[in-house]
């Protein structure tokens, strides 16, 4: 299982799983998922996506409400 800061670092993921979301966000799996089917969002700013049964969280809305930077893409020669 990956940390919350691998999560946030890594530029080549666009988006996380409810569960990994809880992890950034220091909250339970439980409190996220009632949280997306109360209101269709995680937290504050950060709305879940359901793509067939999956539901996403985008990591550019995680890194925003954090007050994250994007991780810069470095290209490999």
């Amino acid at each position: 299982q990956r940390t919350a800061t691998e999560l946030l670092n890594d530029p080549g993921l666009v988006t996380v799983s409810l569960a990994q979301a809880s992890i950034i966000l220091g909250i339970g799996r439980t409190t996220a998922h009632n949280a997306y089917k109360r209101t269709g969002f995680v937290t504050d700013g950060v709305p879940a996506i359901r793509v067939g049964k999956r539901i996403v969280i985008s990591l550019a809305h995680l890194r925003n409400a954090l007050g994250v930077l994007e991780p810069v893409k470095t290209i490999q020669q």
